[in-house]
């Protein structure tokens, strides 16, 4: 779990209400809110990484902008490829665009599929999402979608697999038609893109959490969200075009407009390159014009005879040529001393002095860093662990997004898979993949998402 958590407070999500989008005076509440959910990405963060998934991490504006329309009714934290991945697909996605399309839509996050953290003044969400302007990832994903490989399994298959992975608590749609995300088909997602299309709406693949919900399980939230992102982490891998997701052969067209590039680079600087030669070919022959005038006007102004504008003893012409013009100039013997008259010298530099042994002998010691005493044996013995895998018993997951984390076995399905409860979760795991874990050692996972009813008030007596 990220060392920085978001500790959402109902000032928080009051800072997205409807009322106050256009208002400047709740941007310092709002700018809060995103430094605390720009901390709480970085686990996110490296969390990706060792799953070999390389992104940056954006938040949008908390103060009303061109980007959001004059309107900040939400806060987004954006994981989307990297700059130079972005950098390489801005050509094609800027190649079709109109300049009032543009100005409509000067975000630059909606043509880059990307995984997120979502927070209004209702709820609290992490999704994946997938915008039509993302027509590299749009495409890549109807490719998907239309792959019929007989030889191994579906390119469909694999993504509807993904789907059914995803906990329980997951869904899929467009806007607010939402289905379960594991009821989710490759028919069904295509015909939510031909709608996702028609609106200019996301593609929405994630998890919702009410604010109330939120609120009461405040302490165990942000863990949860982040195990949540990274269960979303096989979805983005699977649609987000990359060159090892590459099904649509655009990796050969990027190929192309490099080569173009380097060919129209190359042609502009070999005009640059002769465009410089003729210009230095034209500085020296004017360099050369100019001097051979100078020269020629040289003898005709030093033959001028004495009472003709020569002064005795001056031979040379008044006005200057290109000889005397560029000629450097003597460098002055130095200063001279106003008491002497003779220039002075300048004095050499100084070694600094060596330290002396006084100065040596008080000089302090570092301070010695004394080693860490190794931590004490724990003295109590660890209670015996359950032999049996039965309902109620409490697990600890070894593999996947949730990973060492401590659950409540809630059913067994009989084919060597099992339904765990964690914390506000529930997903399928493989009971291969759990692990009992002895009671006493946990604080045990919390089953359900409602608040329990209060015991009634003892009535007084007459």
């Amino acid at each position: 779990m990220t060392h920085a958590p978001l500790h959402l407070t109902d000032s928080d999500f009051d800072a997205y209400a409807p009322e106050k989008a256009t208002s400047n005076a709740y941007s310092r509440p709002r700018l809060e809110v995103k430094q605390r959910a720009l901390a709480w990405a970085r686990g996110v963060i490296a969390r990706l990484a060792d799953l070999g998934i390389t992104v940056d991490v954006h938040g949008s504006d908390e103060h009303p902008t061109l980007r959001n329309k004059k309107r900040v009714e939400c806060q987004w934290v954006f994981f989307w490829r990297d700059a130079a991945a972005r950098e390489e697909l801005e050509r094609l996605l800027d190649a079709g665009r109109s300049i009032s399309a543009a100005i409509d839509d000067p975000s630059p996050y909606g043509r880059h599929a990307f995984l997120a953290l979502r927070i209004d003044s209702h709820s609290v969400e992490v999704c994946f999402a997938v915008h039509p302007e993302a027509k590299v990832d749009i495409d890549n994903l109807r490719a998907r979608l239309a792959a019929k490989d007989g030889t191994g399994p579906a390119l469909a298959a694999e993504l509807t697999a993904a789907l059914r992975a995803l906990p329980e608590q997951f869904a899929v749609g467009v806007g607010a038609d939402r289905v379960a995300a594991s009821a989710a088909s490759p028919e069904a997602i295509e015909a939510m893109l031909e709608r996702a299309a028609e609106g200019q709406v996301p593609l929405w693949i994630g998890w919702a959490v009410p604010r109330e919900v939120a609120l009461e399980h405040a302490e165990i939230l942000d863990e949860q969200l982040e195990d949540a992102l990274l269960a979303l982490a096989p979805i983005y891998t699977l649609v987000a075009w990359s060159r090892k997701n590459d099904h649509i052969a655009l990796d050969r067209r990027l190929e192309g407009i490099e080569r173009e590039r380097a060919r129209t680079h190359a042609e502009v600087s070999a005009q640059t390159e002769k465009w410089q030669a003729e210009q230095a070919a034209a500085r020296e022959r004017s360099l050369a014009e100019a001097k051979a005038r100078g020269e020629a006007e040289g003898p005709r102004a030093s033959a001028l005879a004495f009472g003709h504008g020569a002064r005795p003893g001056y031979g040379a012409p008044r006005k200057p040529s290109l000889d005397t013009l560029f000629k450097p100039s003597s460098k002055p013997e130095g200063d001279r001393d106003r008491r002497g008259g003779r220039p002075q010298e300048a004095k050499a530099p100084q070694a600094p002095a060596a330290p002396r042994e006084r100065d040596r002998e008080h000089t302090p010691a570092p301070p010695r860093v004394a080693p860490a005493p190794a931590p004490a044996a724990s003295s109590s013995a660890s209670p015996a662990a359950p032999t049996t895998m039965e309902k109620g018993a409490r697990v600890r997951v070894l593999s996947g997004p949730f990973a060492d984390k401590i659950g409540v076995l809630g059913e067994l399905d009989g084919r060597g898979g099992a339904r765990v409860l964690l914390g506000l979760l529930s997903t399928r795991i493989e009971v291969t993949d759990l692990a009992l874990v002895p009671e006493g050692r946990e604080r045990p996972a919390i089953q359900s998402s409602h608040r329990r009813p209060s015991a009634p008030m003892p009535r007084k007596a007459r």
